[in-house]
């Protein structure tokens, strides 16, 4: 018996098992209909091993619900959903078509897909026959009973297409398995089934379906069920009589019965062959399979044509869905479970560890990789763009402690960093937990991995940029608010005045002992409440008003333009070049306005220019405004320029340089903003020659 390391070792040669190409036909073209379900994709699903194998081991992979359960596919599925399922069979058709496995191996796939119906059937039928509490399991175990017979052939074609051309069956093809293969069908297909990790005795089922009557009389009822299945399905037209003395010794069947159950499942798994185009033993090898391939092709070509890997970006700017969402499309489509990620930090600095899976972000905190030494292969990994396997043997002497930690939490023998990048910036890694054998069969899908990476990266920016935007948005609201809030008070304030003198002088008028002048006394009171409640209003929080502080001006900028770098600039291709002034004083001012003004300047900037161009940000320590010193900060763009009548009235609501659809806020809030830090802004522009903002700034003491 094969140790569990050797397991871990063979279980990852072995993924993507071949279907037939009308499942993964028909498959696809449900999932592409709106009005599909779940029971009838189950329906589908049920007939073929490969999908079924999938189907179970993503619903059970970490980032979905732990069922531990399988009594049915169609609960399985609604775990999945309908995109997953596509995901699935549309990374199955690319697989079986670039690997041409049917053509290869041709009457043998067609001889383990059919026995594999038929066992399936008949597990059925003898569950119901001896009240077995799930039919569906039964079924689904037969189906799978001859999951190793796919592995091996999968992985070596021609070798155990000409072993099975000998005729072999039962105890006789196991032993020549393992003279050929150190390991038998059986034992491959239950350590397949045992990864899945289910509260169910199916991958005994497939490990002791060989074994005779008398040893598992004492087993549970799957198991039997199975083993006698399994023989029935080797010989369905003409039950042997060790079979029949088997179905006696389990389940006390004569072999009428028998005979009346197994030819009845080879009759239904006939007529779901036929419809898949799959040969039967009496027939010759059909047209309407090269037809079944062509039409496999096709649906690869859309797939590819129209996009069948990454699913499209949810509505709702969430980073956490984005990154679950790419850890799942990792699991359907490389069968990768356990991964984490390490993000670069705002200021460019460190890599910090993410999971997707929220409640273990709190122990990952702890964690912050350096990217500017080489002393973990995380930050060679980040700063070379190229993904490193930690147990190759170029990069033992490479690992630090925070490697194997890495390895340690995600419980994987070793760990894949494959670089989150794309052309227009450096996102960080995403570490892959993986084992030695998993490697060895992922190795050849370098190139698939990278590709996947790099647009997982493109996806993470484009939701970095909607929730800077986002976030954008909901500054400037609250910004106007304050703004507008301001301007309420002050001009309630002139009316409520003018109320309080001319109550005083009505007084006057009256005379202190005038009935009325308690009435009046009153009024005035609750005039002045109504001005103190107004007032309040202008000292609602403002998360822009800070207190004064010395501000590094150029390393601000640095900062906006290092987080405007993985995000706003590459998705409007913009190229940024900054000219600072190293001799630039600190500046006494409210940082949180100055990082406001800049924004939105830049933000004012990029989104004038929608087709790309540049966009230049300089400071100058010596400038001089009425005779006072000051520093300048620049802003520039070669964008289309602004119109004349939109420059007289640019900071002004409404008005704007992007376009009809924006309000223009951004630079009203600018000039407001300005004139809190007492500076002063500028704004020259030429049609066609594009635009240029002035800041000018107070020095300390001018």
């Amino acid at each position: 018996m094969p140790t569990q390391s050797e397991h871990k070792s063979l279980l990852g040669k072995f993924s993507n098992l071949p279907s037939p190409p009308a499942i993964l036909i028909e498959l696809i073209d449900s999932c592409n209909s709106p009005d599909v379900s779940f029971k009838q994709l189950a329906e589908t699903i049920e007939k073929d091993a490969g999908v079924s194998s999938q189907v179970i081991t993503a619903a059970n992979s970490p980032f979905y619900r732990q069922w531990k359960e399988i009594s049915d596919l169609q609960r399985l599925l609604v775990v999945l959903g309908i995109r997953s399922v596509r995901t699935i069979a549309i990374n199955s058709a690319v697989q079986q078509f670039f690997n041409q496995l049917s053509k290869q191996a041709g009457r043998a796939l067609d001889k383990i897909w059919l026995q594999s119906l038929i066992c399936a059937q008949a597990t059925k039928a003898l569950a119901e026959l001896t009240a077995y509490h799930s039919p569906d399991e039964a079924y689904l175990a037969g189906l799978l009973h001859r999951l190793g017979q796919l592995a091996l052939l999968q992985a070596f074609p021609d070798d155990y297409k000409t072993l099975m051309e000998q005729g072999l069956s039962g105890e006789a093809l196991v032993n020549a398995e393992i003279e050929k293969f150190d390991y038998s069908s059986p034992q491959i297909g239950s350590h397949m089934i045992e990864s899945w990790d289910l509260q169910s005795f199916l991958a005994d089922a497939v490990l002791f379906q060989q074994e005779p009557a008398e040893n598992i009389l004492d087993c549970s009822q799957l198991v039997k069920l199975v083993n006698l299945a399994s023989k029935l399905s080797d010989n369905p037209d003409k039950p042997e009589n060790e079979t029949l003395e088997r179905a006696d010794t389990l389940f006390g069947l004569n072999q009428a019965i028998v005979e009346e159950l197994i030819g009845q499942a080879e009759e239904t798994a006939a007529k779901a062959a036929q419809s898949l185009g799959i040969a039967l033993p009496s027939e010759k090898a059909k047209d309407q399979s090269q037809q079944h391939q062509e039409a496999l092709a096709e649906r690869v070509k859309q797939a590819a044509l129209f996009g069948g890997g990454l699913e499209p970006m949810p509505e709702t700017p969430d980073m956490v869905t984005t990154l679950q969402q790419i850890q799942r499309d990792l699991d359907l489509l490389f069968g990768i479970h356990q991964i984490c990620y390490l993000l670069l930090d705002e200021d460019g600095k460190m890599l910090c560890p993410v999971s997707p899976i929220a409640h273990q972000n709190a122990l990952l905190e702890e964690i912050g990789i350096a990217i500017d030494s080489e002393r973990s292969l995380a930050a060679i990994a980040f700063n070379q763009l190229r993904a490193h396997y930690t147990l190759d043997e170029e990069n033992l002497s490479r690992l630090s402690v925070v490697d194997h930690q890495l390895t340690r939490f995600l419980k994987q023998e070793g760990l894949l960093y494959l670089p989150l990048s794309s052309p227009h910036a450096k996102l960080g890694l995403i570490a892959v937990g993986i084992g030695r054998g998993q490697w060895e069969e992922l190795s050849g899908q370098r190139e698939l991995l990278t590709l996947f990476a790099g647009e997982a990266a493109e996806m993470v920016q484009r939701q970095r940029s909607m929730l800077s935007h986002q976030q954008q948005m909901i500054e400037d609201e609250r910004a106007s608010f304050h703004l507008e809030a301001r301007k309420i008070v002050h001009e309630a304030n002139n009316p409520l005045g003018i109320i309080n003198n001319y109550l005083h002088i009505l007084g006057m008028k009256l005379g202190e002992d005038h009935e009325a002048t308690e009435e009046l006394d009153i009024i005035k009171e609750e005039i002045s409440r109504v001005g103190k409640i107004i007032l309040r209003i202008r000292d609602i929080p403002d998360e822009l008003e800070q207190q004064v502080k010395s501000i590094d001006v150029n390393q601000l900028i640095e900062d906006l333009n290092r987080l405007f770098q993985s995000s706003l600039f590459p998705v409007h291709n913009i190229v940024a070049e900054l000219d600072l002034d190293s001799n630039l004083p600190s500046l006494a001012t409210q940082r949180g306005h100055l990082k406001q003004i800049l924004t939105n300047l830049i933000k004012n900037a990029v989104e004038a220019m929608p087709e790309g161009g540049k966009l230049g940000i300089a400071t100058r320590a010596n400038a001089y405004i009425n005779g006072k010193e000051h520093i300048e900060i620049q802003i520039t763009d070669d964008g289309p320029g602004i119109d004349k009548e939109i420059m007289d009235q640019l900071f002004t609501p409404v008005t704007t340089t992007k376009g009809s659809s924006h309000s223009g806020l951004g630079l009203t809030i600018v000039k407001n903003l300005v004139d809190e830090l007492s500076g002063f802004i500028n704004c020259t522009s030429n049609s066609g020659m594009g635009t240029r903002f002035q800041l000018y700034l107070p020095r300390a003491g001018s």
